[in-house]
């Protein structure tokens, strides 16, 4: 079994030299030195994983541990558009946008994305928060497209993330209309009501470059990730690569923009209008 000083070795991005490896009172100094380096960035990074508040993982240490440590290395690039991009060459042009949505993400392009936590579940932004007015208009926009809607999609609450309200698809036949729906099992479109009022949605590739263009987006860290059941308590999670992260809208504009995108997402889902 190797020892901790060589785990540490390859985990972290620290130059320890092989031969402190070799030396035990080396290696007691390092080990030292290394814990009274860590521990602080450790408790540092807990603090900022409880503050995200529940959502996703056990909102506990052993949640932090299993994210920080255990899922971290499955994490993927979260703002290239590159896969968008191969699955547009290959024909995957549609999108699902309107017009109006288009003007809208033309006119808001956000010249600097806010910051999300280190995190890759829950996954929130930590910055540029809306204030109580507009998340109120969202939450009474979120409901209304689902109650205009009631023959395509329902409300009830996220399966993938926990404390979140969620549209989903309304009928088994929608669920399973296609491989993504599927891998979501229903599920649509969902919003962070406990901490930044930020979305996470699915997507066409067409549109989902569009968005992470503009700004307004990027992937969740898992997006297009196969991670062993053995890691999830015997849960498959394969969230597909269109799975994404909308900003919290700060404005009454910009919540008119994400309710562009949650119909363009609606209509891609379903394969039908929305109202």
């Amino acid at each position: 079994m190797p020892s901790l000083l060589t785990t540490l070795k390859s985990t972290l991005p620290l130059p320890i030299p092989q031969s402190w490896l070799q030396s035990p009172s080396r290696t007691t100094i390092t080990l030292t030195t290394l814990t009274t380096l860590l521990l602080p960035l450790l408790y540092k990074n807990y603090r900022t994983y409880l503050s995200y508040g529940p959502g996703g993982a056990p909102y506990n240490l052993l949640g932090w541990f299993g994210v920080t440590f255990l899922l971290y290395p499955f994490g993927r690039n979260m703002t290239s558009t590159t896969i968008y991009e191969k699955k547009i060459a290959n024909g995957e042009t549609q999108s699902y946008l309107s017009e109006d949505t288009v003007d809208l993400l033309n006119a808001l392009k956000r010249e600097k994305r806010p910051a999300v936590g280190p995190h890759y579940v829950p996954q929130r932004q930590v910055e540029e928060f809306a204030g109580e007015e507009v998340k109120m208009y969202l939450d009474s926009q979120f409901y209304a497209l689902a109650e205009q809607n009631p023959q395509l999609v329902k409300v009830a609450d996220s399966r993938l993330e926990t404390h979140a309200g969620a549209i989903f698809l309304a009928t088994e036949e929608l669920a399973n209309r296609n491989g993504t729906t599927r891998k979501l099992n229903g599920e649509c479109v969902h919003v962070h009501r406990l901490k930044d009022y930020s979305f996470h949605m699915v997507l066409a590739p067409a549109d989902c470059k569009k968005v992470f263009d503009a700004g307004w987006g990027q992937r969740h860290g898992f997006s297009g990730v196969k991670i062993p059941r053995a890691l999830m308590g015997g849960k498959l999670i394969q969230l597909p690569s269109e799975y994404v992260l909308i900003y919290a809208p700060r404005t009454k504009e910009e919540v008119a923009l994400v309710l562009g995108l949650m119909k363009a997402s609606l209509r891609y889902l379903t394969g039908e209008e929305m109202k």
